[in-house]
């Protein structure tokens, strides 16, 4: 499954996680990843991904900014991989040449075709990324470190990366055909099959147990759900579903509720954006991507006023949610080219 996470436990309560385009720590609640909106580490602020083994234990307490609280864990002696970006992270592993191999090929794409927070990164240091034979292509700088600041190190030498997986098709801003007022909206809610529910008001979408409330819901998340701003899914798509694949497990923010989406052969609701994705089989699909992007259009432009607000939290913070102003008039952002092709949960060929 290329660009699929991968979670490596650290501890009971701790786990790295390697996405597409990001690094990040994550709490565990019995084996369940704790929801956060943690960006991590961007991979294009990476420096070195380089297999070698820890020749010590090393105690590791997470740096500010990389996860939603503070983790500690000890890492034990071993094989591992070595991630130099603003800080150091060392990721125990079995197949440590593996690992650094799938991490650069991560890294290499998103030289490429961007990824969250890359256009900021490459602003602040131009110097991370250069052209390249077949187009933009990690950097490497004079002065590099050739060993981490923490830790007693041996290298390995690297093995080759594989090809990269594409990026999306060209496309262009969205201008919203139909803008009704929000207090005309009702919240939409599916209720899936293990008891999960699915809603959407008019500013966000939950996947919880608590009963969508009456009339129109503007910033509230339960602590029981998982929750995330319309303004934040750049991909909105109803497909299919082949297979039967293994649940994806959530822990929402109180701490003790698991919300389990199950994914089942049929049609499924596709939801991506740059720091989180849901896949929601049902099969009022197509009816739910509708919801979504009417209520995606409404929130921008009807944004709530204040700075705090879903829409504008979001703006503020993923730039690439921003919306566009067009000669026709204000229009939802072109999906970027960085964005996956196809769920990164499932494999590619399991989703049409």
């Amino acid at each position: 499954m290329n660009d699929a996470p991968i979670v490596v436990p650290l501890s009971d309560e701790a786990a790295v996680v390697v996405e597409q385009d990001r690094v990040l720590f994550t709490r565990l609640i019995s084996g369940a990843r704790v929801a956060t909106d943690v960006i991590g580490v961007p991979l294009a602020g990476v420096l070195k991904v380089e297999p070698g083994v820890l020749l010590k234990p090393l105690k590791y307490r997470t740096p500010d900014h990389s996860s939603s609280h503070p983790l500690k864990f000890e890492l034990p002696a071993g094989p591992a991989v070595w991630i130099r970006a603003a800080y150091d992270i060392i990721i125990p592993t079995a197949d440590p040449l593996g690992l650094a191999a799938e991490i650069d090929r991560r890294r290499h794409r998103v030289a490429r075709y961007g990824g969250v927070a890359s256009s900021l990164v490459w602003e602040i240091n131009p110097r991370l990324r250069a052209a390249g034979p077949d187009g933009h292509e990690p950097a490497v700088l004079p002065g590099a470190p050739i060993e981490p600041d923490i830790g007693k190190w041996h290298s390995s030498t690297p093995a080759p990366i594989g090809p990269l997986s594409p990026g999306w098709p060209a496309n262009e801003p969205v201008l919203p055909t139909s803008v009704p007022h929000p207090e005309s909206l009702p919240v939409v809610s599916e209720t899936l099959s293990n008891g999960v529910r699915f809603s959407v008001s008019v500013r966000r979408t939950f996947l919880g147990f608590d009963p969508a409330s009456p009339g129109v819901v503007t910033d509230a998340a339960p602590t029981s759900s998982l929750s995330e701003p319309l303004a934040a899914w750049h991909v909105v798509r109803a497909g299919t579903l082949r297979g039967t694949h293994s649940p994806v497990r959530w822990c929402a923010a109180d701490g003790q509720t698991e919300v389990r989406t199950e994914l089942l052969d049929g049609p499924a609701l596709w939801l991506w954006g740059p720091v989180q994705e849901w896949i929601v089989c049902t099969p009022r699909a197509a009816e739910l991507a509708d919801a979504v992007r009417l209520r995606q259009g409404v929130g921008m432009r009807f944004p709530l006023s204040s700075d705090l607000g879903a829409e504008r939290r979001t703006w503020r913070n993923l730039s690439s949610t921003r919306p566009v102003d067009t000669p026709a008039g204000r229009a939802l952002p072109p999906i970027p080219e960085w964005a996956p092709t196809s769920p990164t949960l499932v494999p590619r060929e399991c989703w049409s």
